[in-house]
């Protein structure tokens, strides 16, 4: 979650931090979306049946959704296009449909974003067990998939992470190890070219974000507003796949 407010409309990045072999360096390239553009067409295909299921229940809130806002506890009611939750209660509510093995392998009645994580980083990335694969390069990322990250060292405990689902295939910033992935999530802040509106909507919606990577694949920072960032964030994200 970004910040500050302040922080949030900075929409340039200032010599953003960059994850360049396992080392940050400072880049001195001002990144813009027209820069974030794909490099060579990624088929966007998912590989297993929940995969699918997940896209298709996105896409029912996307075309039902009437109010949405962002709380701790989750209250949907989809008669009447409501959906109140937060990003750790949108996930098990989707992946309660979508994906039930994956979701009780988390083992908590109330899974948070951190519980998210464990699970997908303890899975092999060979083979599905208990419901979940991990990804090994996010290059390897499709829709469907899960991200989580956990809350940097800093921020207050409160905060456990986030948690949200991909919604396209990662977009390599030209030039760097960093890649721009487009995804739904629930939140009270907008990410770049997001359905929210800045400080109105809350809640489910989409956007872009952004990710640096080792050189390996591994994502070791997030950038809030995607190319717009002011800076990244340092703490580890994960993707898993559900079957």
């Amino acid at each position: 979650m970004p910040r500050s407010i302040t922080e949030a409309a900075r929409g340039v990045f200032l010599g953003m931090l960059l994850l360049v072999g396992g080392s940050l360096v400072a880049s001195s390239v001002c990144l813009s979306p027209a820069i974030a553009q794909r490099v060579g067409k990624v088929e966007q295909r998912a590989e297993t049946r929940a995969q699918r299921r997940v896209l298709e229940i996105l896409e029912r809130v996307r075309g039902n959704i009437r109010e949405t806002r962002y709380q701790h506890q989750t209250r949907v009611r989809e008669a009447r296009g409501q959906y109140f939750w937060d990003c750790s209660g949108m996930a098990a509510w989707i992946l309660r449909r979508s994906a039930p093995r994956a979701l009780r392998s988390i083992q908590r009645d109330r899974p948070v974003a951190r519980s998210f994580f464990r699970v997908i980083d303890r899975a092999p990335t060979t083979r599905f067990r208990g419901g979940w694969k991990k990804i090994d390069h996010i290059e390897n990322v499709r829709p469907g998939d899960v991200f989580a990250w956990l809350r940097p060292p800093d921020w207050p405990r409160r905060n456990t992470g986030h948690v949200g689902f991909v919604l396209e295939a990662p977009e390599r910033v030209p030039g760097t190890q960093a890649y721009t992935v487009r995804i739904a999530d629930a939140t009270s802040y907008p990410h770049q070219d997001d359905t929210r509106t800045w400080q109105v909507d809350t809640g489910y919606g989409e956007g872009t974000i952004l990710w640096t990577t080792d050189g390996r694949g591994q994502a070791l920072a997030y950038g809030w507003f995607g190319t717009r960032s002011p800076r990244v964030v340092e703490t580890r994200a994960v993707f898993g796949r559900v079957n």
